[in-house]
Protein backbone atom coordinates (compact mmCIF):
# COMPACT_ATOMS: atom_id res chain seq x y z
CA UNK A 1 0.00 0.00 0.00
CA UNK A 2 1.53 3.30 -0.77
CA UNK A 3 2.20 5.88 1.63
CA UNK A 4 -0.59 8.31 0.51
CA UNK A 5 -3.08 5.94 0.67
CA UNK A 6 -2.04 5.45 4.36
CA UNK A 7 -1.79 8.43 5.72
CA UNK A 8 -5.28 9.16 4.31
CA UNK A 9 -6.68 6.48 5.99
CA UNK A 10 -5.16 7.30 9.05
CA UNK A 11 -6.11 10.42 8.77
CA UNK A 12 -9.93 9.65 8.07
CA UNK A 13 -9.77 6.91 11.53
CA UNK A 14 -8.38 9.42 13.38
CA UNK A 15 -11.04 12.31 12.26
CA UNK A 16 -14.05 9.43 12.52
CA UNK A 17 -12.50 8.50 15.93
CA UNK A 18 -12.26 12.07 17.70
CA UNK A 19 -15.97 12.74 16.16
CA UNK A 20 -17.26 9.52 18.28
CA UNK A 21 -15.24 10.46 21.26
CA UNK A 22 -16.14 13.49 21.35
CA UNK A 23 -20.11 12.47 20.87
CA UNK A 24 -20.05 9.54 23.50
CA UNK A 25 -18.43 12.02 26.15
CA UNK A 26 -20.72 14.24 27.32
CA UNK A 27 -23.93 12.44 26.01
CA UNK A 28 -22.89 8.53 27.38
CA UNK A 29 -19.13 7.91 28.94
CA UNK A 30 -19.02 11.46 31.25
CA UNK A 31 -22.30 13.68 31.31
CA UNK A 32 -22.64 16.90 33.01
CA UNK A 33 -24.59 17.95 36.17
CA UNK A 34 -26.81 19.68 34.20
CA UNK A 35 -28.19 18.08 31.09
CA UNK A 36 -28.99 21.41 29.38
CA UNK A 37 -25.69 21.41 28.80
CA UNK A 38 -25.05 18.62 26.45
CA UNK A 39 -26.15 19.96 23.19
CA UNK A 40 -24.36 23.17 23.75
CA UNK A 41 -21.39 21.24 24.45
CA UNK A 42 -21.88 18.98 21.07
CA UNK A 43 -22.02 21.66 19.08
CA UNK A 44 -18.81 23.36 20.18
CA UNK A 45 -17.01 19.86 20.18
CA UNK A 46 -18.26 18.08 16.88
CA UNK A 47 -19.42 21.10 15.05
CA UNK A 48 -16.09 22.25 13.74
CA UNK A 49 -15.50 18.72 13.13
CA UNK A 50 -18.43 18.07 11.39
CA UNK A 51 -17.75 21.11 9.16
CA UNK A 52 -14.63 18.74 7.94
CA UNK A 53 -15.77 15.24 7.04
CA UNK A 54 -16.46 15.28 3.21
CA UNK A 55 -13.56 17.02 2.53
CA UNK A 56 -11.64 14.58 4.79
CA UNK A 57 -12.78 11.59 3.05
CA UNK A 58 -12.79 12.73 -0.67
CA UNK A 59 -9.23 13.46 0.34
CA UNK A 60 -8.63 17.01 -0.73
CA UNK A 61 -5.29 18.45 1.11
CA UNK A 62 -7.17 21.85 1.98
CA UNK A 63 -9.54 20.23 4.19
CA UNK A 64 -6.63 18.44 5.73
CA UNK A 65 -4.73 21.85 5.81
CA UNK A 66 -6.93 23.67 7.81
CA UNK A 67 -8.50 20.09 9.82
CA UNK A 68 -4.68 19.72 11.19
CA UNK A 69 -4.63 23.64 12.73
CA UNK A 70 -8.02 22.37 14.04
CA UNK A 71 -6.59 19.38 15.70
CA UNK A 72 -4.43 21.11 18.05
CA UNK A 73 -7.25 22.72 19.65
CA UNK A 74 -8.83 19.48 20.72
CA UNK A 75 -4.67 18.37 21.68
CA UNK A 76 -5.08 21.58 24.22
CA UNK A 77 -8.58 20.02 25.44
CA UNK A 78 -7.22 16.77 26.04
CA UNK A 79 -4.36 18.07 28.01
CA UNK A 80 -6.58 20.49 30.07
CA UNK A 81 -8.66 17.19 31.13
CA UNK A 82 -5.52 14.79 31.70
CA UNK A 83 -5.11 15.69 35.58
CA UNK A 84 -9.56 15.14 36.03
CA UNK A 85 -10.36 12.36 38.28
CA UNK A 86 -12.22 8.92 36.97
CA UNK A 87 -13.13 7.82 33.17
CA UNK A 88 -12.61 11.77 31.87
CA UNK A 89 -8.46 11.31 32.43
CA UNK A 90 -8.87 7.64 30.05
CA UNK A 91 -11.21 9.85 27.28
CA UNK A 92 -8.69 12.93 27.52
CA UNK A 93 -5.74 10.71 27.38
CA UNK A 94 -7.82 9.15 23.94
CA UNK A 95 -8.24 13.16 22.78
CA UNK A 96 -4.90 13.37 23.15
CA UNK A 97 -3.84 10.41 21.22
CA UNK A 98 -6.61 10.42 18.47
CA UNK A 99 -6.02 14.64 17.93
CA UNK A 100 -2.02 13.42 17.54
CA UNK A 101 -2.96 10.93 15.36
CA UNK A 102 -5.14 13.52 13.40
CA UNK A 103 -2.04 15.91 12.64
CA UNK A 104 -0.13 13.73 11.81
CA UNK A 105 -1.94 11.96 9.02
CA UNK A 106 -3.49 15.39 8.09
CA UNK A 107 0.40 17.38 7.63
CA UNK A 108 1.66 13.73 6.06
CA UNK A 109 -1.19 13.61 3.74
CA UNK A 110 -0.92 17.21 2.81
CA UNK A 111 2.51 17.13 1.92
CA UNK A 112 2.60 13.90 0.34
CA UNK A 113 0.07 14.95 -2.27
CA UNK A 114 1.43 18.73 -2.71
CA UNK A 115 3.61 17.64 -5.71
CA UNK A 116 0.34 15.58 -7.25
CA UNK A 117 -1.58 18.70 -8.15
Amino acid sequence: MNSVRLTHRLTITAHLGLIILLLSWPTWLAPPANPGLVAPLLLLAVGPLAAGVRGILYGRPYTCAWTSLLSMGYFVHGVAYINSPDITRWLAGAEIVLSLLLFLGCVLYVRLTRDQG
